[in-house]
Parts: structure tokens; sequence; C-alpha cells
């Protein structure tokens, strides 16, 4: 983003044209990816532009855009990186069942992970006379 922050200067003849269009200037929106004149960009365009990206990246041909997403909202919920509620707003999510349940991972170490602390909790209270 840091390469490519700013779009593409317009000439002064396509300025001239736009004015006699009463071109307006469009909002800032935000966007991350837009065309050289800083608005949105069409789908096909875009599709061309990914596919060469993907290429050059080594990437396997299936790569979607939207897999950026999974992959760093993946990452910022990883073990103890952030608290499930900040990686719910850094992900732009309304739901914080979106964010868990469609692009949070389990770390690896919680796979075959049993959990003991209430079974201990629970033992030492038995051992206890009165149970308390």
């Amino acid at each position: 983003m840091a390469n490519f922050s700013e779009p593409e200067p317009i000439t002064h003849d396509a300025a001239r044209k736009r004015q006699a269009r009463g071109h307006v200037e469009p909002l800032d929106e935000g966007l991350i990816v837009t065309n050289r004149y800083g608005r949105p960009v069409q789908s096909s365009d875009f599709n061309e532009k990914w596919q060469r990206v993907v290429a050059r990246a080594g990437l396997p041909e299936r790569a979607r855009f939207h897999d950026l997403k999974s992959f760093y909202t993946s990452t910022l919920s990883g073990p103890g990186r952030h608290d499930p509620k900040t990686v719910q707003s850094l992900s732009r999510h309304a739901r914080f069942t979106e964010t868990w349940d469609v692009y949070a991972r389990p770390p690896k170490i919680a796979e075959g992970l049993t959990v003991t602390v209430f079974a201990q909790a629970f033992h030492s209270m038995l051992q206890r006379p009165n149970g308390c």
C-alpha cells in the first residue's frame, strides 16, 4: 500500500473533459483496491489483475482475494495474539459470530488437548470434609 497509496494524477485534457461532463470527485470511501482514478474497480478488471498477481506471487491459481481476509483474521486470532473482540474489530465484522465461526481456526496446540482443570477442581472439593 505504501508503494501505491495515491491514484495516478489525471491529465489536463482528462480534467477538462470531466469538468465539461459535470464530474464530481468521489467521496473517500477508504477503499483499499481502486482504479487509477481512486474509484472502485470493476470486477472484470480486478479479476484479470488479481490472476497476474497470484501468478507473480507463486500462489495456487485457485487463490481468491477473499482468502487474504481469512488469512489475516486467522493470523490475528492465533494463540494469545489478540482477544476475540479485538480480532472482530480489526476484521471489521459487525457480528462476533462471523469472526469466530467463519474465520477463526483453532491453534495446532489445541488439537488433542484435554481440559483437566475442572476435574481437578471438583476432585479437590470432594477431598475436603463437608465438600467445601
